[in-house]
């Protein structure tokens, strides 16, 4: 939750002596200046800086533009103009009038002797309104360094006080929104620092470590200072090296890299980056991005980035295309407008809706919903009993009685349509419970971006890449196992079924119902809680992939023929047709024998678990459903009930050739896994190596330039 500190209180927020009587109406002014702060029944909405600011100061602000102190006698301020925040200018001003007392109005007419004071109130970066000072305090910079360098928001507060003008009060205001901004915003007093500080979200931590540890790279882009984002870097594993910061030299001649403390300094060259980021983890703003793109360093730098400050909505759209250009995968969280440039650039956009996450205790969610229920009997008791004691009653006339009750009921539909906007306001309200799905409104992140977050935190991402790497690894075994079957299948029906082996009906049926247990109860594998460091193939047309399929084909189609040829040595010579109907032999047994067990072996070799599903071990349905085939075929196979073999047509085998089909049937499931188990080891999936492609696209861009 955002928190802005007790102003002069507690030495969080700095602030001159001589302008303590006006820091309040400053704070006031800068936190009602957005229209997107408004009240409503007593009830304050909007953005939770500005919110932070009403709460710290405890101050409220009406919907008339309006503002005063909730405690104690003050000054009531009067918004007169705004000129909202500028992404660019970084600065935001409004022209306000304070009244000290009660006083008449006539309508068309207004005696300025009343207006106190007119002020420019302005709040900003604090780089960006140092220049605009008339009188810079020798501990500005100092100060407002100290607190970035702990992760606090800080915003630097000045004012002006403007001319007397006409003596009509609607001159007046129109006067005053005619000024022009540039004369609004200069020759400014300095009056304070206001201070927030922004706790980091529990879970950030350790969904970013996890994310890294999974040979991710991360980088943060936000709109803070430099300073302040290398903290919450640091704080949130994106940061782990010494870190440096992108500036312009004191000199004015060039750049150069600064550590937050500066006390390390290193001269900016754009051919050293890369070799500057193996030791240090880098930090640069929107005003060095602009220099980037003027020399046309951009895809030598920013690659290697791992902090944007200041960033504009523009540039972050810049930033995802670079990273794009080089070769790099990227998936982004943004949570407002301003990210939505960035969140269609990139190759996965996750929008981030301000809402609180739900809690885990189902015993106070089961409270909770006992005592709203509670609570909504009573409330329909009272309502009950209000409009029954609102009934009137009586006894010497009907008008009256009839009268009332027609006003009553007029009231009572007005005051039903006021909770039921009230209660609308509540539900738009981004401090909800958490409990309901969130609104999403216009504006949202949510519009650009393929998946929306219900709550802010980043822990979806972690969702996204579990769930994209085990869809990956069952699409890749899927293709495999069909692959190996219908090369298998191939072969049976056309060499083989030449030579006049065939299937049952009743064979092919039982065949093809352990094929379709196996594929369900192998879609049934879960993704594993935690990422991997290793990484899947990223797609079926791979070495990998052809020289399993080619291997375990070859030693399934050895085993195949060996076992028919092995199974004709104790037939007599005799001619089947192709042709003709299906009669039980000692060929067609084998044939399916070793044909079913196939099929087992390559469900079992090429099941892919862990690390990134579930084992075949901790996957049960299909656990179970090996053993049970494992079981079927050794019953089968060894002829321990006739009256099975026989409804399923298949003749008796004699011992010499069933003890050999089933030591050849383990040689080959060990073979294939043994195969299968060191082509995963000799070619692994990996990270793809982008900086050879950035390389190579900063050349070609080099000679384009030329």
């Amino acid at each position: 939750m955002l928190t802005c500190a007790t102003v002069l209180g507690k030495g969080t927020i700095w602030c001159r002596d001589s302008c303590r009587k006006v820091f309040y109406h400053i704070v006031i002014f800068s936190s009602s200046a957005s229209p997107s702060t408004t009240t409503y029944y007593m009830s304050e909405v909007g953005d939770p800086l500005e919110k932070a600011v009403l709460k710290g100061i405890d101050w409220s602000y009406k919907s008339d533009e309006k503002a005063m102190p909730k405690k104690g006698a003050g000054h009531t301020v009067q918004i007169v103009h705004r000129h909202h925040f500028a992404s660019h200018l970084k600065r935001m001003a409004v022209v306000v009038c304070i009244q000290e007392k009660f006083f008449a109005f006539v309508k068309g007419l207004v005696n300025l002797s009343s207006l106190s004071n007119s002020f420019i109130s302005l709040q900003g970066a604090p780089e960006t309104i140092q220049s605009r000072l008339t009188d810079l305090p020798p501990s500005y910079i100092e100060t407002y360094k100290k607190y970035t360098r702990q992760g606090s928001r800080v915003l630097a507060l000045a004012f002006k006080s403007l001319p007397d003008m006409t003596s009509k009060f609607t001159l007046d205001v129109s006067e005053a929104r005619s000024l022009d901004r540039d004369f609004v915003e200069s020759d400014l007093t300095f009056a304070g620092f206001a201070v927030f500080n922004c706790p980091i979200r529990a879970d950030s931590a350790t969904i970013l470590s996890e994310l890294k540890n999974s040979s991710h790279d991360l980088a943060m882009i936000t709109g803070d200072q430099a300073l302040t984002a290398c903290y919450v870097a640091s704080q949130v594993h994106i940061v782990s090296r010494p870190a440096l910061i992108l500036s312009p030299s004191k000199n004015g001649r060039g750049y150069e890299w600064i550590s937050p403390d500066e006390t390390e300094i290193i001269p900016y060259s754009e051919k050293e980056v890369e070799a500057l980021s193996e030791t240090h983890d880098l930090c640069i703003g929107g005003d060095c991005i602009e220099m980037l793109q003027q020399t046309s360093a951009a895809l030598r730098v920013i690659p290697y980035v791992k902090v944007f400050a200041r960033v504009a909505p523009e540039q972050k759209e810049l930033i995802m295309t670079t990273f794009k250009m080089v070769g790099r995968m990227t998936l982004m969280c943004g949570d407002g407008t301003n990210d939505v440039g960035a969140l269609k650039q990139a190759h996965i956009g996750v929008a981030l809706l301000n809402a609180v996450p739900p809690t885990k205790n189902k015993a106070s969610s089961s409270e909770t919903s006992k005592d709203e229920n509670t609570k909504s009997g009573k409330s329909k008791k009272s309502k009950a009993a209000s409009e029954a004691a609102s009934r009137p009653i009586s006894q010497n006339g009907e008008g009256s009685s009839t009268s009332h009750i027609s006003g009553n009921r007029h009231q009572v539909a007005v005051e039903m349509q006021r909770q039921k906007l009230k209660k609308l306001m509540d539900e738009m309200n981004e401090e909800g419970d958490g409990r309901a799905a969130p609104i999403v409104k216009l504006g949202d992140a949510s519009m650009a971006s393929p998946f929306t977050a219900k709550h802010a935190s980043v822990a979806p991402t972690t969702d996204i890449i579990r769930q994209g790497r085990s869809t990956l690894v069952t699409t890749l075994q899927m293709f495999k196992i069909l692959g190996l079957n219908c090369l298998a299948t191939a072969y049976v029906l056309s060499v083989m079924y030449l030579d006049g082996v065939k299937l049952g009906d009743v064979q092919a049926t039982i065949s093809g119902v352990f094929t379709a247990a196996f594929f369900l109860f192998i879609s049934h594998a879960r993704p594993l809680p935690t990422l991997s460091t290793a990484r899947p193939h990223p797609n079926i047309f791979c070495l990998y992939v052809f020289l399993s399929l080619m291997g375990q084909f070859a030693i399934h189609l050895l085993f195949l023929m060996s076992s028919v040829k092995e199974a004709e040595k104790y037939m007599p010579d005799e001619c089947i047709e192709p042709d003709s109907d299906f009669h039980p032999n000692l060929v067609n047994t084998v044939s399916y024998m070793v044909s079913m067990m196939l099929q087992v072996a390559t469900f079992a070799v090429n099941y892919m678990g862990r690390p990134f599903n579930q084992s075949i071990s901790e996957n049960k349905p299909f656990l179970y459903a090996l053993i049970a085939s494992v079981g079927f075929f050794t019953i089968i196979t060894s002829d321990l009930f006739r009256d099975l073999n026989d409804w399923l047509r298949l003749v008796p085998l004699p011992r010499g050739l069933r003890d050999k089909l089933l030591i050849w049937a383990s040689l080959m499931f060990l073979s294939c896994y043994s195969w299968e188990k060191f082509l995963r080891w000799a070619f692994p999936g990996r990270v793809p190596e982008w900086k050879k492609r950035q390389r190579v696209v900063a050349a070609n861009s080099d000679k384009k330039h030329v």
